[in-house]
């Protein structure tokens, strides 16, 4: 008798484990759904920062080594002092390269310093790797960033493009529909 309890008890808790997982994968399923049976909205944080650290202007990206930096682009034309920023906690340095159209944020210690942000500008003339550059027109930066441009963010206007969010990503600046400046990162906290 001992046996077959132990038998039971064995096929009902498989059971439950059974239900409970089917239960759970068919709620991750229900979660990209929303009540109304459109897809739920896209998480463009998340898009951003996916955006942001596999993107890159020419042989720059964010991550990229003071070194590697050195390597590409000469030594900077000018550097500010190191400051930590409250909002987190990282000493950064400024690293401009005013007659090449290039501002780069760096973090890390006087030795080691890496990509954290960046921006470029006119005369700059590289490019993203889906081949926007200054220059490129609105239309073109919309086309290649579509489907990580979200259209109701009330940044978006006809003078910016975000692809991703604030807080990760890339800023788009155009005048009179021609691209300005492109910065990668984060622009808010």
């Amino acid at each position: 008798m001992k046996k077959y309890i132990l038998v039971f008890t064995v096929l009902f808790i498989c059971g439950l484990t059974w239900y409970a997982l089917k239960n759970s994968f068919a709620d991750k399923t229900q979660n990209q759904i929303t009540d109304s049976g459109k897809p739920a909205p896209k998480d463009y944080s998340e898009i951003g920062f996916e955006l942001m650290n596999s993107e890159s202007i020419g042989a720059l990206k964010i991550g990229l080594s003071d070194n590697d930096v050195i390597k590409a682009l000469g030594e900077p034309e000018e550097k500010s002092e190191m400051e930590i920023w409250g909002a987190d906690g990282e000493n950064h340095q400024t690293w401009n390269y005013k007659s090449k159209g290039i501002q780069l944020d760096m973090i890390g210690d006087l030795k080691n310093q890496v990509i954290n942000s960046m921006s470029i500008k006119s005369p700059c003339d590289f490019k993203t790797k889906r081949g926007i550059g200054i220059g490129s027109s609105r239309t073109d930066v919309s086309a290649a960033y579509k489907n990580e441009i979200n259209n109701d963010d009330p940044s978006v206007n006809q003078s910016v493009l975000i692809a991703g969010s604030v807080y990760g990503g890339i800023i788009f600046s155009f005048e009179n529909g021609t691209l300005t400046t492109i910065f990668i990162g984060a622009a808010a906290e």
